[in-house]
């Protein structure tokens, strides 16, 4: 066997083998998506009919639209990774367009270089279009990766077919692909640079599943707020030696009267109520997590005591209006808060938490449902669930 005859023969011997990696990976969860799968084995099935033709114009066309099929199934793979929108009407106008002009220089102009300039611009189009739209999205350096990579292969494509359209003399004879520069310079390419794509694709893929992972791991898995270990690390992660901030203290008052009263599918209710409520007042002010239990705790950096006391007053306040009646549970919920100034000192968050959690001592001792910020022993504000208390030192 020729050398020559190793280079046609690689290209669709190596896609179709990351075909059916692609899908085994696909069916246990590593890859998101079965359209990585289904591309690259029509891109594996388009060199086949180039390297085994069968009849000129049947090869011209059906190779043509598998192509284009393998740049739809890219593009919409790509978008599905980066969680962007596919627009089905854009792709179905798309290639309905592209099918017409097809049909017009295969079947009636017979124009080897009208097909091939066609859909190899039609591909890079396709795929171009939607590395356009997620490379704002490109975050983790596998995703940036990839997005160059697809990037490469849209300018290959483009670079290649202009190239050869207006720069190269070379036959117009659909009968002349097979044997013709044009498929020697795609197969080579091909083989240098397109299939860098799979192993790019697979480790974004593998990136975002380990990053999944761990936010699983930090995470809780009732409310989807950050559980100690998350909180812990991204409190780290916001924590301004520079600036003062608030450490803010939520606990349910007689939550387990509700577990035992109304069942604890009820208070699992009223745990996910409470943690999108938080979410919804804190905005992406700050953090919060699930410390265990019924208690939660936010994290305000670069915050005032102020504005912390009237995030805790907010929240109070909703939870005690809030419709219980129609989740099953005839009373009301109330919780109570404690609040501590983080000072701008390296130390100052685990003795901020503690002086937060003495506060909502307090606020239970007092008589639960308030708001009670460490401080001195005077009413806050004119809300008469707001005071301060003195500071643990």
């Amino acid at each position: 066997m020729e050398t020559s005859d190793i280079i046609y023969f690689l290209p669709p011997a190596l896609l179709g083998v990351i075909a059916i990696a692609f899908l085994l990976l696909w069916r246990i969860g590593i890859v998101d998506a079965w359209h990585w799968s289904a591309a690259f084995a029509q891109a594996g099935l388009g060199f086949v009919i180039s390297t085994f033709p069968i009849e000129p114009k049947f090869d011209a066309f059906v190779s043509g639209m598998i192509f284009m099929g393998a740049a739809c199934c890219y593009s919409i793979a790509i978008r599905l990774h980066f969680r962007v929108p596919n627009s089905k009407f854009w792709h179905r106008t798309f290639v309905t367009g592209y099918t017409l002009l097809l049909c017009q220089f295969v079947f009636v102009m017979e124009s080897l270089k009208y097909q091939l300039f066609l859909t190899d611009f039609a591909f890079a189009c396709v795929l171009g279009a939607a590395v356009l739209t997620v490379a704002p999205k490109a975050c983790r350096a596998a995703d940036i990766a990839l997005v160059v990579t697809a990037a490469l292969i849209v300018v290959d494509t483009l670079a290649r077919t202009f190239f050869f359209t207006f720069f190269f003399e070379s036959s117009d004879q659909l009968a002349d692909f097979a044997d013709s520069t044009y498929n020697l310079a795609v197969h080579i390419t091909t083989i240098t640079i397109g299939l860098s794509f799979p192993f790019a694709a697979l480790g974004a893929m593998a990136s975002k599943a380990i990053d999944r992972h761990r936010d699983t791991s930090e995470r809780d898995p009732l409310t989807g707020l950050l559980n100690r270990r998350g909180f812990e690390k991204q409190a780290v992660r916001m924590y301004r030696a520079d600036s003062e901030g608030a450490v803010v203290i939520c606990d349910l008052d007689h939550f387990k009267e509700i577990n035992d009263r109304f069942g604890h599918a009820a208070g699992d209710r009223v745990l996910i109520e409470l943690g999108a409520e938080i979410e919804g007042v804190m905005g992406r002010n700050g953090c919060a997590a699930r410390f265990g239990g019924e208690e939660f705790i936010v994290y305000l950096p670069a915050s005032s005591l102020e504005h912390a006391t009237t995030l805790a007053e907010t929240l109070r306040s909703r939870l005690g209006r809030m419709d219980w009646q129609s989740k099953g549970i005839h009373r009301q919920i109330t919780a109570s808060f404690g609040i501590a100034t983080v000072n701008g000192l390296d130390d100052q968050m685990k003795i901020a938490m503690e002086h937060a959690d003495q506060a909502l001592y307090s606020a239970k001792r007092l008589g639960r449902n308030q708001v009670i910020v460490a401080g001195v022993s005077s009413p806050l504000s004119s809300d008469p669930h707001v005071w301060r208390v003195p500071a643990i030192v």
